[in-house]
């Protein structure tokens, strides 16, 4: 609307009063949106920090090599793969943002120690099904034999129980999170979807499956408050400049609540060393487990994990950990792991 006009006679006839008006009316419509009356609608994604992750770009800076990581907004994220389903945990971005300029073999320091036992615990680390790829899931092992089923039982039972997800899940949004969070190896392009479709089907034992939909099998479980991680081994290796490979290999460490349970010989060795620290068990756990002081006891299984992380193109996983393979073995009854 223009901002001042010249002062008008008071004899000025209602006819050119009425032209003013309508040339002001027709000018402020050019100036200013309409005004509407609908209800404003937000996107909101489960996690606040996936908002900011998707809504950011970040630069590393990598052994003197600069690499971008663009990230999808809000809007192409929501077209390219459609309703949000699950979030990742932030403690697997921290984890991975803390260690990403390193390469080779990485001397482990406490900080990495604390960073990956969280990492770790919200994972459900000892829950991750082993796997060869994305493609691995096709195939009909381990003890899924005695039911028949392909290795997607695993996946859906971890999927299901372990990372944050709806109640129920739709086919579509289980393939597209089991994708998100395991990488095929098979794939050139590992950003890409796995050509073959997963067969959805219910698991008895693993998930329940009713209508399209997978909701979670009913589970007792461990208390993860009382499961620790040590980190024991990380290997970081750059392909291209782009692409980064994470090995990692961590023990766990079980402590039965003694209120309940009887103690055995790892809670009678915490209780000592809770005593010497004085501290309760679960944060002298914590503190020995980022110190790396778990040499008095030996560790429940074994874990060695490949994860891809990927800074340039339309990427929009940003720092979260991708798994490409995943061994697990018993320490005391399993074979080591074979060097590759």
């Amino acid at each position: 609307m223009y901002k001042h006009y010249r002062q008008v006679r008071i004899a000025m006839t209602c006819l050119v009063l009425w032209g003013i008006v309508l040339t002001g009316c027709g000018q402020q419509g050019k100036n200013e949106p309409p005004i509407s009356n609908e209800p404003v609608h937000e996107t909101v994604f489960p996690d606040s920090t996936q908002q900011e992750y998707l809504s950011k770009a970040a630069e590393v800076e990598t052994k003197g090599n600069t690499i971008s990581n663009e990230i999808y907004s809000d809007t192409e994220q929501q077209e390219e793969l459609g309703e949000v389903q699950f979030t990742f945990y932030t403690s697997g971005r921290n984890f991975i943002k803390s260690i990403i300029d390193m390469r080779g073999s990485v001397e482990i320091t406490d900080e990495m120690r604390e960073k990956f036992n969280l990492f770790a615990r919200d994972y459900r680390w000892c829950y991750l099904p082993d796997m060869e790829g994305y493609e691995s899931f096709f195939a009909t092992t381990r003890y899924t034999d005695t039911f028949g089923y392909t290795n997607f039982a695993d996946a859906v039972f971890y999927m299901l129980h372990y990372m944050k997800c709806p109640e129920k899940m739709s086919e579509e949004a289980m393939e597209h999170a089991l994708q998100s969070l395991f990488v095929a190896k098979d794939n050139s392009d590992k950003d890409m979807p796995h050509p073959e479709k997963m067969r959805h089907q219910a698991y008895p034992k693993f998930a329940l499956y009713e209508d399209g939909y997978y909701s979670p099998w009913p589970e007792g479980g461990l208390d993860h408050n009382r499961m620790f991680y040590l980190l024991t081994g990380l290997d970081i290796v750059q392909e291209g400049p782009h692409i980064v490979y994470i090995t990692v290999r961590a023990q766990n460490y079980y402590f039965e609540d003694t209120k309940i349970y009887e103690a055995g010989e790892n809670e009678k060795w915490l209780a000592d060393k809770a005593m010497e620290l004085g501290v309760p068990d679960l944060q002298a756990a914590a503190d020995l487990i980022t110190r790396g002081k778990m040499g008095g006891i030996a560790g429940a299984d074994e874990f060695e994990t490949i994860i891809y992380v990927k800074f340039s193109g339309r990427n929009p996983y940003g720092y979260d950990p991708r798994i490409v393979t995943n061994r697990s073995r018993n320490i005391a009854y399993d074979e080591p792991f074979s060097e590759k």
